[in-house]
């Protein structure tokens, strides 16, 4: 079992450093198919807005004369605790495969994905540990503290590389930094399979009259989609690219950016969304 582990970790290092010529290669008619059939067929994840930007919008509501009861205040965090507290089984892997296929120096790399689901009790025990749902949710906790975004979804990748089985048995919790995510590979990728990570159900990212044309939040690397650009002084969204991170939000001296969760029922609809991937209570 050390032996495969080592092997896999070995080979996702020589294919991380490939993912965008191998991105593109997916927009090929043929080849693209066969690759979105193979590792991303019926995949369907979406980014959680960080809780500190939605926060940030409500306390700018609050100064403006809006009535906002802090009690009934919904975070988009508390979806990922949902699914903690659902799930029969949570893994917890031991490093980031990402930041550590990338060296990565500016984010944690102790501060792995989470798994759920049966297709865990095939995941090789050398990669992680069976965890409890307290331990799961301070994880995170310690994720966003550090910077990390959340991305939540059923994505058949995970289970090809991990040997966890069905897709179906697998939910993916990961823990995003915007220098080594696997997803800023999305711009090259084929629109089949990059329409297939999507942002937050609800959520909404606008550049306000605030902005002052500084650039921070377009600093090359920032956004890790590219999807906030500068165009004539002023900060621009590319509706089609963003994933609702908030990195942008944050990154923004003056506030001039706003993360908004104009959907009230947005745990419905993204806890509806991802319920029906993956079956978390099966034996």
């Amino acid at each position: 079992m050390g032996f495969r582990t080592s092997a896999t970790t070995r080979l996702l290092r020589a294919v991380f450093d490939l993912r965008f010529t191998m991105a593109r290669l997916t927009r090929l008619p043929i080849l693209g198919r066969g690759v979105e059939k193979a590792l991303f067929d019926q995949d369907d994840m979406f980014y959680l807005p960080r809780d500190r930007t939605v926060s940030a919008n409500r306390a700018q509501e609050i100064e403006m004369g809006v009535e906002v009861r802090p009690e009934n205040v919904m975070l988009p965090s508390q979806v990922i605790d949902h699914f903690l507290r659902r799930s029969r089984y949570i893994f917890i892997m031991n490093t980031c495969m990402c930041r550590d296929a990338s060296d990565c120096h500016d984010y944690p790399r102790d501060l792995g994905c989470i798994f759920l689901g049966r297709g865990t009790t095939r995941i090789s025990p050398e990669m992680g540990r069976h965890v409890t749902v307290d331990e799961a949710i301070e994880h995170m906790r310690k994720a966003r503290e550090k910077g990390l975004v959340h991305l939540i979804g059923r994505n058949k990748i995970d289970s090809v590389w991990l040997s966890a089985g069905p897709k179906e048995d697998l939910l993916s919790i990961c823990n995003c930094c915007p220098c080594c995510c696997l997803w800023k590979m999305l711009p090259q990728l084929s629109h089949g399979i990059a329409d297939s990570v999507t942002r937050m159900p609800g959520v909404e990212v606008r550049v306000t009259d605030r902005c002052t044309g500084c650039g921070r939040c377009a600093d090359e690397g920032w956004c890790f989609v590219d999807a906030i650009t500068m165009q004539h002084g002023h900060a621009a969204i590319d509706e089609r690219s963003c994933r609702g991170c908030g990195r942008c939000a944050e990154r923004c001296p003056s506030g001039a950016v706003e993360v908004t969760v104009v959907d009230t029922a947005f745990m419905e609809r993204a806890i509806g969304r991802i319920e029906p991937l993956v079956d978390l209570d099966a034996r």
